[in-house]
């Protein structure tokens, strides 16, 4: 899968709860103004919310926007930007900040690595703050909350939405000789049966947490983070994947052609089918803009369910600026930012009323958008989240190509002791 992925650094977490985090010296000048001044003072002391994120140049220019015009209605606060170009430098340079006493108030980041952070503390609870802005939740897709909720509290406001689909290349699909568009596994394995064929695998199995969970979900099962690595539905769900390669023999993964990502195996059209998401439609625009695909909404194993997920903005636990901060998202979510995030960046929003308008540009998606809405999931991952996923790949890639007898159920039991919660 093309995406954004948060590295989960063990450094970050050991300097938080040993220092705090927070941007805290110009707060320090408002204490001060205030201890001299009294509290009309302190009141016109203008508060510096930082805001770090990475981003491309692209990405970078809807940042700025989702900010510009701020003073206007908050003449005391100022945001200052702080981008990094990719994750890994966003990770590397943060937990310097924060030792050095200068961490930002907000960060952006997804919520497929978010939960370690919550459960440590990193992230502070909006609810309070968002009961304080006014800001209003309800304009947000509601599936989206769930990846940033625990214990029902919320930790961060979706800034886009996103997922899972399965894609399938239109020209292979005729070729098959199927008439139905899949709506079941089982009708997967069938069309993919019917497409294996002249050097080409019927769907491509990405070796990759996003795409596991694809059938973990489409058999009833979730991670739980932690709480059901090894429920009988996530068995289920797992086995189906595995057995695309072992029992089917329809199945390629992209290490077997030397591809980066499940993407380019499809759109070098050696893979027919691919779990997938939105970001297929600008990568084939790209890679292989005469391919015709078709977008369907995840197929149903036992439920119907499929991914949603987003990037957000959480403010940090430690920051001396949280109410300021909460005021600067609810800025940035306003329609005007969003709609230019759909123009300029082609974010599906995270505001439901603004779908449509993402929509009118991507129509082939709607099916898709709509299934989100109705049975989205979040990813639910445990709260160690990368060892995790480096431990169910290794296992999975291990009963696949290996075949020395390990089992989805012994694996899943194994990653239930060493990463379950009770």
């Amino acid at each position: 899968m093309k995406k954004k992925a948060v590295v989960l650094l063990c450094t970050l977490l050991l300097m938080l709860t040993a220092v705090g985090c927070g941007s805290g010296s110009n707060a320090g000048d408002a204490n001060s103004a205030a201890n001299s001044g009294g509290a009309d003072q302190e009141k016109k002391q203008t508060v510096e919310v930082t805001m770090a994120y990475w981003a491309n140049a692209s990405e970078q220019k809807n940042f700025e926007y989702m900010i510009d015009g701020l003073e206007k209605e908050h003449p005391n606060i100022k945001v200052k930007m702080q981008m990094y170009p990719t994750s890994d430098e966003f990770w590397k340079a943060v937990p310097a900040a924060i030792a050095a006493g200068v961490g930002p108030d907000i960060i952006a980041m997804s919520d497929e690595g978010n939960y370690e952070y919550i459960k440590k503390g990193v992230l502070a609870p909006l609810d309070e703050l968002i009961d304080k802005v006014g800001f209003e939740k309800d304009r947000i897709t509601a599936s989206l909350y769930k990846g940033w909720t625990d214990d029902n509290k919320l930790f961060g406001i979706p800034y886009d939405s996103s997922t899972s689909m399965l894609a399938v290349n239109k020209k292979m699909f005729e070729a098959s000789g199927i008439t139905k568009q899949p709506e079941t596994m089982d009708e997967v394995v069938e069309l993919a049966k019917a497409m294996s064929k002249d050097g080409v695998k019927g769907i491509i199995g990405s070796i990759d947490p996003f795409h596991i969970t694809q059938y973990v979900h489409a058999f009833g099962g979730d991670w739980g983070f932690g709480k059901t690595i090894n429920s009988k539905e996530n068995i289920a769900g797992v086995q189906f994947f595995v057995d695309l390669f072992l029992k089917h023999q329809v199945a390629i993964a992209p290490i077997e052609v030397g591809a980066p990502w499940d993407g380019e195996v499809f759109s070098q059209e050696k893979g027919a089918m691919s779990t997938a998401g939105p970001w297929y439609v600008g990568h084939l625009k790209e890679a292989n803009p005469d391919m015709e695909m078709i977008a369907l909404p995840m197929p149903k194993g036992t439920v119907e369910a499929q991914s949603a997920y987003s990037h957000g903005l959480s403010i940090l636990a430690g920051s001396k600026n949280k109410e300021e901060a909460m005021q600067v998202i609810k800025y940035a979510l306003r329609d005007d930012a969003q709609i230019n995030a759909i123009e300029a960046v082609g974010y599906s929003p995270a505001v439901s009323a603004l779908l449509p308008k993402y929509l009118e540009k991507n129509p082939e998606l709607k099916p898709v958008f709509d299934n989100m809405e109705k049975v989205g999931m979040p990813f639910a991952y445990p709260e160690q989240t990368k060892a995790f996923h480096a431990d169910l790949l290794k296992g999975v890639e291990e009963i696949i190509f290996k075949k020395d007898g390990l089992t989805v159920e012994q694996l899943l039991n194994d990653l239930q002791s060493k990463y379950g919660q009770n």
